[in-house]
């Protein structure tokens, strides 16, 4: 393509044959499959046909959409690898449909280019803050835009290799923390399966008697010598009123236990799965309760743990496995600091941790609340660093606050803050943002 202006091409062009949502596919497969596809965002048709036929030369996958609104119909059926896009368009601008995006973990990692004037100084800083990638200022040709697009192809690729080692770092820190906890889960388990193995034998030894006392009640039956004494002699012989209490009584425990381990093995498996790639609507109060079930006996012995959820919380997008790492330590945390005030297993009364869901606007609260040691002054500023612990060597790496700070702020664009008393405890707060749709 020459190097003729886009602003001249809008004046010659008047139609546009390629429907918003039609994908025209360069001819060589072996380009289709290098190059990204792009998703062109404007209300000119002239425009549109001009970067379509450019980029389509240059071996990209191009969509096209006359607005915002039609953008997100297209993105949400077959997701771009950019977005080109003009500011100001009908129905929904530029400006509106970058932080609509931004506001949605789905779609917040896809580069944004937007096409405006130097007169746009102002949409450009504000669109900056929902993570613009680049601006091509108008009138430009296609090779300027291809140099942009490449040059953010080679970040996006580099971003990609620190995010694949960010998700090995978590799910080696999570398969620690599974380690960790595992004498505890064993424990979990043994205790319900002992009692289980118990009825199981009184039952097996029950049924001994009760085979002796049928079997002695149908032969007086068949000798014709079944009489009131007879009958009552069986029974108290097989001690049938003790009988009659305790089977009911041994098969409501051994349902229970199995039940407890039920509900055990689910929640580890829930937690250890390593979780998807994509981001997905999460129960985070159901979350909240797998990640106490499988740290219970972390917390169990040295606290009580109140969870105080909103029952109307609504669904979160977000990555389930790493924000379960979050929540599993804090929790962990909040056991350990209570158990460095109070010992392993104190007398008297145990400590407390509240975890508390409520909705906050547009947002979620989880508080996660303690009444252990607080945070000394020295490590306010320093907890949310990597290797950075106040524990004794080898008993923590360091990695678990760092680790949580960034799945909460980076991945998911919340926040995660703290209050802290020495001597009374501490609150951690995680604020995620609720699904835009």
């Amino acid at each position: 393509m020459s190097n003729q202006s886009l602003t001249d091409l809008d004046k010659s062009k008047k139609t546009d044959p390629f429907p918003a949502l039609k994908v025209p596919l360069n001819s060589s497969p072996e380009h289709s499959i290098q190059k990204p596809r792009i998703l062109v965002v404007d209300d000119s048709i002239s425009v549109r046909l001009a970067l379509q036929e450019g980029l389509v030369k240059e071996g990209y996958q191009v969509l096209t959409a006359e607005n915002g609104k039609k953008a997100i119909e297209i993105i949400q059926s077959a997701l771009p690898d950019f977005i080109l896009s003009d500011v100001y368009m009908p129905e929904m601008d530029g400006l509106e449909l970058c932080a609509t995006l931004h506001r949605n973990p789905l779609y917040s990692h896809i580069p944004f280019v937007v096409m405006s004037t130097e007169k746009d100084a102002g949409n450009m800083r504000q669109m900056m803050t929902y993570g613009a990638a680049a601006f091509i200022i108008k009138p430009f040709n296609i090779e300027q835009l291809i140099i942009t697009l490449n040059n953010k192809s080679e970040q996006k690729k580099s971003l990609k290799e620190k995010e694949i080692l960010h998700a090995q770092l978590l799910q080696t820190h999570k398969l620690e923390s599974v380690g960790q906890l595992a004498s505890g889960i064993a424990h979990e388990i043994n205790t319900p399966t002992q009692f289980v193995s118990s009825n199981v034998s009184f039952l097996e030894d029950t049924f001994a008697d009760i085979q002796k006392m049928v079997k002695t009640l149908v032969t007086a039956n068949a000798e014709k010598t079944l009489t009131g004494d007879v009958l009552k002699q069986a029974l108290e012989t097989a001690d049938w009123p003790f009988l009659e209490k305790e089977i009911p009584m041994a098969i409501q425990q051994s349902r229970e236990g199995l039940s407890r381990v039920t509900h055990l093995v689910r929640a580890m498996k829930e937690f250890s799965h390593p979780g998807g790639k994509e981001a997905e609507l999460v129960d985070i109060n159901r979350l909240i309760e797998t990640t106490a079930t499988v740290a219970r006996n972390e917390w169990k012995y040295s606290s009580e743990l109140q969870l105080d959820l909103a029952p109307d919380l609504p669904k979160v997008v977000c990555l389930a496995g790493e924000i379960g790492q979050v929540f599993l330590n804090l929790l962990v945390n909040a056991a350990h600091t209570i158990t460095e005030k109070l010992g392993r297993t104190p007398v008297g009364n145990k400590g407390l941790i509240t975890v508390t869901t409520r909705v906050d606007g547009s947002s979620v609260l989880i508080h996660f609340a303690d009444t252990g040691c607080g945070i000394p002054d020295f490590a306010k500023a320093k907890i949310f660093d990597p290797f950075f612990t106040t524990k004794a060597v080898g008993s923590g790496t360091g990695q678990g606050l760092a680790i949580a700070y960034d799945v909460v702020t980076r991945k998911h664009d919340g926040t995660l803050t703290y209050i802290t008393a020495i001597g009374e405890g501490t609150t951690f707060t995680v604020r995620l943002p609720i699904k835009i749709s």
